[in-house]
């Protein structure tokens, strides 16, 4: 086995990193955020379940609940990084060639880890953690 055979066996941890972001992203997409829209948009203001209103004091509440922020944070997080990862191979797929360069992994995944570095911004400012 020469240098040349071991390097092409080599596994791409990158890649694998990208597509495991993707693979989760899709799956809490694909299941909890319909469910999370149908008992928070629809099934809660026709009063068929108890969902959070819109008060102030009662959003601080819930908000200040670390378990809450880290439902949001993986649910908004994971999902950019699904459309990150599909839009970026659905331009490979177009046959545009740039999208296989690493300024365009920059620009998706970057976009992606910009929106959840945004995220842990905004639910670490808006409410502290209460665990009562």
């Amino acid at each position: 086995m020469n240098y040349d055979s071991a390097k092409r066996n080599k596994p791409a941890i990158s890649h694998l990193f990208w597509w495991f972001l993707f693979a989760n992203g899709g799956g809490l997409t694909a299941l909890v955020l319909p469910v999370h829209i149908l008992v928070q948009g629809v099934l809660g203001p026709l009063g068929v379940v108890h969902v959070v209103d819109r008060n102030y004091d009662t959003w601080i509440s819930v908000l200040g609940n670390p378990i809450v922020k880290l439902y949001l944070l993986a649910l908004i997080s994971l999902a950019f990084f699904h459309f990150a990862h599909r839009l970026r191979y659905f331009l490979v797929d177009l046959g545009v060639p740039a999208a296989r360069t690493l300024p365009a992994q920059v620009l998706f995944y970057g976009g992606a880890v910009v929106v959840t570095a945004v995220t842990i911004w905004v639910l670490l400012t808006t409410a502290p953690l209460s665990f009562g």
